[in-house]
């Protein structure tokens, strides 16, 4: 037992009344939560959905997601969240790996899935969630008003639940496994662990639905403790505060790229007129950590982990945080730096971030229907991150950057998340990404591309000086370029191997115009 549905059904028999959910000017009692996921899995199990069988959702922050998401619980089935933003291959590539059987998806999305149709034999069935019916398709909204009831499956907690798709930064995307228990376990662990939630808490997040951190650190988090999700359709930044205040939350999650892009709104009443008393987030610039706590009236709770770990199974001490860390392995992990050979490392010695379940279930069952991939993830029992990082002498652990993304110039390692946090901060800029591109020298020289914030303008030069004011010498870019944005995965992680392949472009280079950096600098 102990599945999803059997938690949800648990904190809707012992108190059927209290708000589950509130979205936009709505809200519903956990008793209807049960009700609305039950009909949910009728729709399915019409439409010839077993235990085991895949179902997509292809659809953004919603209460139908949840739903949807239950329903599948409820039958057994597992669940194939799928970005709103895919389209094309990338796509097809999911919904084909996984064998998908029935879809639903948002109708302004359905022309996406029409172009590829005929590439999907194993498609049975798309449901569109829309206000009309469109052709090739069923209405979910529909067939939601009026399906009857499942029979819920048995279900174990050791059963598949998810195949969340990653992105895929260096080849086609990897779908986690994830089971009941790895959710539920995360769930705990963030609300007693990280956070340490009460039953007063309500839990506001403008993430998506069809990413691991608002599935397992909002809206599971919420039903573990008996209490309510607040959930935003997408992230405003000027409208963040007064979402999150409208909907009574105290705990919010947010991701590293919104803490400068929050700090960079002009001040408002908004900004202390909420309940949260908690941000959890991941990657914090550490020299926006405190100003942040003091403008916002919250604190911050670093911590880190991946879709193959469930989520976070790292984070700082709540009563002795550290920061610039992202802390110490949560119960359940083991944390260690490890070098080429896969052996531990002492403190203050960069190698590759990788963590170890104490016990199984507790992270991904491994990658679906790639074993190979999985073999060499999960070597020696400890999951393999990919992320470079170190130890500091009280045993925090430190984030560098990606182990692919790290930059090599003239003997020395540059982090380019060191490097994009320098110039993030210059208050003409939106976001960028710093790559290594080749140099006339051997390894490589720096380059960045940068988007501006709407209406602002930039010298590149003038960026140059502000990074040299705020980097090692070796770290300071030679080559920059401004775009209009970047190219970047369903998932929102910049595809730095595409910028990487353009090279040194058009990109506008110093030493070409003749600016030298000194080596005190």
């Amino acid at each position: 037992m102990n599945t999803l549905w059997h938690a949800l059904v648990a904190q809707a028999e012992r108190q059927p009344e209290r708000t589950f959910l509130r979205f936009a000017d709505q809200q519903w009692r956990y008793a209807e939560a049960v009700e609305l996921a039950r009909r949910a899995a009728g729709i399915f199990a019409e439409l010839g959905v077993r235990a085991g069988d895949r179902v997509g959702l292809m659809l953004g922050n919603s209460p139908d997601y949840l739903w949807a998401w239950f329903g599948c619980a409820c039958l057994g089935a597992v669940t194939v969240p799928i970005n709103i933003h895919l389209k094309g291959d990338v796509l097809h590539y999911i919904l084909e790996h996984a064998g998908a059987t029935v879809l639903v998806v948002e109708q302004s999305l359905l022309d996406r899935i029409t172009a590829l149709r005929d590439r999907l034999p194993e498609l049975r069935h798309v449901l569109a969630r829309g206000d009309t019916v469109a052709p090739d398709s069923l209405s979910w909204r529909e067939m939601l008003a009026s399906a009857r009831y499942a029979e819920p499956s048995p279900g174990n907690a050791t059963d598949l639940h998810s195949i969340l798709y990653t992105s895929g930064t260096t080849g086609p995307p990897k779908g986690v496994m994830l089971s009941h228990h790895a959710y539920l376990h995360s769930a705990a662990l963030f609300a007693d662990e990280m956070i340490g939630a009460t039953t007063d808490d309500v839990f506001g997040t403008s993430l998506p639905l069809f990413h691991i951190n608002a599935q397992a650190h909002t809206v599971l988090p919420a039903i573990y403790r008996g209490t309510t999700i607040a959930l935003l359709e997408q992230f405003s930044a000027s409208r963040y505060w007064q979402q999150l205040a409208d909907l009574g939350a105290t705990i919010c999650n947010l991701l590293a790229a919104m803490i400068p892009i929050l700090m960079k709104q002009p001040p408002s009443a908004a900004d202390r007129a909420h309940r949260v008393r908690i941000a959890a987030c991941a990657a914090t610039p550490p020299d926006l950590w405190r100003a942040f706590e003091e403008r916002f009236g919250l604190t911050i709770i670093e911590g880190y982990g991946l879709t193959e770990t469930t989520g976070f199974c790292v984070a700082n001490p709540r009563d002795a945080v550290r920061v610039g860390t992202f802390g110490k392995a949560m119960p359940g992990f083991e944390l260690a730096i490890f070098g080429p050979d896969d052996t531990p490392l002492p403190p203050g010695v960069p190698g590759e971030i990788a963590i170890r379940p104490q016990r199984d279930h507790l992270i991904m069952l491994g990658y679906y229907r790639q074993p190979e991939q999985t073999a060499t993830a999960l070597r020696g029992g400890w999951f393999h991150t990919g992320d470079l990082g170190r130890l500091d002498e009280a045993g925090y652990a430190i984030f560098i950057d990606r182990l692919k993304q790290s930059i090599r110039r003239r003997g020395e390692n540059i982090s380019s998340w060191e490097v994009e946090r320098a110039v993030n901060a210059h208050p003409a800029v939106l976001e960028s990404a710093a790559v290594g591109v080749p140099s006339e020298l051997g390894e490589e020289e720096v380059k960045v591309v940068v988007v501006l914030r709407p209406g602002a303008t930039l010298d590149p030069l003038e960026l140059v000086r502000w990074c040299e004011e705020r980097l090692a010498y070796f770290a300071v870019p030679r080559y920059i370029e401004f775009r209009a944005s970047l190219p970047k995965t369903a998932t929102e992680r910049v595809e730095k191997y595409k910028l990487k392949a353009e090279g040194v472009g058009n990109a506008w280079d110093r030493e070409a115009a003749g600016y030298r950096i000194k080596r005190s600098s």
